[in-house]
């Protein structure tokens, strides 16, 4: 299967607007990613977040296999790796995440979480 790196760019493009607003508290910072990742979905994106993570980008499930803001499992490892080109101990980064995301998203919608909009 070919993996868009669509969302990969993007979230750098969101990086590079984070860093630019660098007086953003972190969870503002990752909105703005949100925001710019999911485009229109970004309000369903948020609900999904809050109610996985609580918007802590270090979030891990009480079973070890669920990370960072949108609780990503751990059975995307390899996937994870492919989409973002980065090694799966950088999934807490919350733009990587966030790409991820939105990656997993397009493929399947909201059915890979827990908690739906």
């Amino acid at each position: 299967m070919r993996h868009s790196r669509q969302p990969v760019r993007c979230a750098f493009a969101a990086l590079a607007l984070v860093v630019t607003f660098a007086a953003c508290t972190p969870q503002q910072a990752t909105n703005v990613a949100i925001h710019l990742i999911f485009g229109d979905h970004a309000d369903e994106a948020h609900a999904v977040v809050e109610c996985e993570s609580g918007h802590n980008h270090l979030a891990v499930s009480p079973d070890g296999s669920n990370h960072g803001l949108f609780q990503i499992n751990n059975v995307h490892r390899s996937t994870f790796e492919q989409v973002t080109g980065k090694p799966w101990a950088d999934r807490y980064d919350p733009v990587l995440n966030t790409a991820f995301a939105k990656w997993l998203y397009d493929q399947q919608g909201w059915r890979p979480w827990s908690c739906r909009p």
